[in-house]
């Protein structure tokens, strides 16, 4: 019996339940004698849990309840070095017993918290594995960039090379965080991967009122973006920018493109934070445009469903990394609004960038960005696309080099 435990699961995002779903069940496929633990702590979405989850009797998803203090005396014991703190503290006690039970770590598929976003958490529970000396795999991730402007951003730098140097198995979803890796100049090797998505293809029965959405239509799928989270963007402009921003980008399309809808997928869900509810942010998109071609489906619908919506459209608009990943996966043309680098990485690594459009100045050049597109927008089937298997070639690859280096 081969058992793996997956920690540092993103929750409330179809891109990451899709990454999750294709990872599990590739592992229930490929491994014949393996039982599976995904680990939270104090999980906070168990809606989001429920969604994200693939239901077998190999696969067992576990929330532990902290005790006082545990934020305190976990990641905040590794900020200060102070890992001894560990040893007595009930939390600690019941996460440790998931680790040693393992045979191997896997951190689950995502984005930068080993870079921009600072995740402390996400270093703790990587440093779990080193403190009970399980093998640790990073799987297809992205990493970076690494400021060094405050002490906390020096320490986190520290404490992420400290990790890089003992993981098990490195594998790198895009070039760019592959150029940040090898600036760090650590001489470690890596593996170059794409999305963990693109381990399957899902094709499933859509429900009847989403039939019933799209009966006798021609869709063109857009994906918006808030932006506001993310710190590159945060005070750097208006909810108001973007949402006239993104109209005009559905009015350029609707007038080039008049004999289709637009049909805005939402990627997150469960989100009471303003600044992370796409529901929302696409209704007041759409009320600005005012238009009655354009089109929102709840945020409900899984992230199978939503490939097999974006199937069945003419292409796709995404400021959404793994809207794009859903369109390569299932074959249809896109472009691309780049807002963070893991989005033009996996262009750069597909050699695709005519695909992409940089948002880096959406609030200082928005017309700029808006001309770009307009000339993109009238040429979509002349664009230059890739080999759509090649994705999916280099994610199976890198999960077979993984297989093959631990003998799954």
């Amino acid at each position: 019996m081969t058992k793996l435990l997956i920690v540092n699961q993103p929750l409330n995002n179809r891109g990451d339940e899709a990454a999750h779903k294709a990872l599990i069940r590739t592992l229930l496929r490929e491994i014949a004698n393996v039982e599976i633990r995904v680990l939270f702590v104090d999980c906070y979405s168990p809606d989001g849990m429920r969604q994200f989850t693939i239901k077998s009797p190999k696969v067992k998803y576990i929330n532990i309840t902290s005790f006082w203090w545990h934020s305190q005396i976990g990641p905040g014991a590794l900020k200060n070095g102070l890992y001894f703190l560990w040893k007595f503290h009930p939390t600690t006690h019941d996460i440790k017993k998931q680790y040693k039970w393992a045979d191997y770590v896997i951190c689950a598929p995502g984005g930068i918290c080993m870079g921009g976003f600072q995740d402390w958490n996400h270093l703790y529970f990587l440093q779990w594995a080193k403190f009970c000396h399980k093998p640790l795999i990073y799987f297809a991730r992205s990493l970076g960039p690494f400021p060094t402007e405050t002490s906390d951003n020096i320490l986190f730098k520290k404490k992420s090379i400290e990790m890089l140097k003992y993981f098990s198995f490195l594998s790198i979803r895009d070039q760019k965080s592959e150029q940040i890796l090898d600036n760090l100049n650590l001489k470690i090797s890596y593996h170059s991967t794409t999305d963990t998505a693109f381990l399957e293809t899902p094709n499933v029965d859509l429900p009847y009122e989403l039939k019933l959405l799209i009966k006798g239509k021609k869709y063109i799928i857009f994906v918006p973006n808030l932006l506001l989270w993310h710190y590159a963007y945060k005070n750097k402009g208006s909810k108001e920018q973007l949402i006239d921003f993104y109209a005009n980008i559905i009015k350029n399309t609707l007038e080039i493109h008049s004999n289709y809808s637009i049909l805005m997928l939402p990627q997150t869900f469960d989100n009471t934070n303003e600044d992370e509810n796409d529901i929302n942010f696409f209704r007041e998109i759409a009320n600005k445009v005012n238009d009655h071609r354009v089109m929102i489906t709840a945020d409900c619908y899984s992230s199978d469903i939503q490939q097999t919506l974006i199937k069945g459209a003419y292409f796709l608009i995404g400021a959404r990394y793994h809207s794009i990943v859903f369109a390569i996966n299932q074959g249809i043309p896109f472009i691309a609004l780049n807002y963070e680098h893991k989005m033009e990485g996996l262009l750069n690594k597909l050699n695709i960038n005519n695909c992409g459009i940089s948002l880096k100045n959406i609030f200082k050049n928005a017309d700029s960005i808006l001309d770009e597109f307009k000339t993109k927008i009238s040429n979509i089937n002349k664009l230059h696309y890739i080999n759509y298997a090649l994705a999916k070639d280099i994610s199976i690859s890198n999960f077979r080099t993984m297989q093959k280096k631990f003998n799954l």
